[in-house]
């Protein structure tokens, strides 16, 4: 059951995590590469070296788990958004009611999408795969974000659950919003959102929200960090 809700005021990156930006991660920590013992991800998805891919430097990284993403976002003193930090970056307050970031009418041509025909990989976009951050100038968000659907599915902090009911907060507002809801882990599944260029929004325009085992390594997520606002 949706629940209104009301944050307070954050930080959240402009773009998606790219590969150059995990890449220094990786090499400064020694974290694991991006990597799965699978067949698929040796079609160019899988790391061999703690660099970017070859010409995708400034492509999103993908093929991390949430765990990933949460020690990257800690490494940069940042943290993964919430859910409702997301939407609220992604779709604007409530009363403005988009359904995509720059509206409420798909346009193919304002994002990296995907198709519902296997193999879901779709270039009439430009970008059969990945692209490269900010590529869709057009699609950003009312904030100035990018990429905040299509491209790679973006990990938030929360578990995703049935009912908001059960998500912890700081009160409620005048109006009975939930301030700063957010689910904590440890739990089964974790909320991601926006979809990906493997993901076909025609017949889901509301649909991109989704939810993934924390521990999977996927080619199609990927993530940006949020921060509190510094205290003066």
């Amino acid at each position: 059951m949706p629940r209104a809700a009301r944050v307070d005021t954050f930080l959240i990156d402009q773009t998606e995590v790219t590969q150059a930006a995990y890449a220094e991660f990786l090499q400064q920590t020694g974290y694991r590469l991006p990597h799965v013992a699978e067949a698929w991800a040796n079609d160019d998805w899988n790391w061999s070296e703690a660099a970017a891919q070859t010409g995708k430097s400034e492509h999103p990284v993908v093929m991390v788990s949430f765990h990933d993403a949460s020690a990257y976002c800690s490494w940069r003193n940042k943290r993964l958004p919430t859910e409702a930090e997301w939407q609220l970056a992604a779709l604007g307050p409530r009363n403005e009611q988009r359904t995509f970031p720059w509206g409420s009418r798909y346009q193919g041509d304002k994002l990296n999408h995907g198709r519902m025909t296997e193999p879901n990989f779709d270039d009439s976009d430009g970008h059969a795969r990945t692209a490269p951050v900010g590529s869709y100038p057009e699609g950003r968000s009312p904030y100035g974000l990018d990429d905040t659907f299509g491209n790679a599915w973006e990990y938030t902090a929360d578990l995703r659950i049935e009912d908001w009911t059960w998500a912890r907060h700081d009160g409620f507002g005048p109006s009975g919003e939930m301030i700063n809801a957010r689910v904590p882990g440890p739990g089964l599944m974790v909320a991601v959102r926006g979809g990906s260029y493997y993901f076909d929004f025609r017949p889901n325009p509301g649909g991109e929200w989704g939810a993934f085992v924390p521990e999977s390594r996927r080619k199609s997520a990927g993530f940006r960090c949020a921060a509190d606002l510094p205290r003066r």
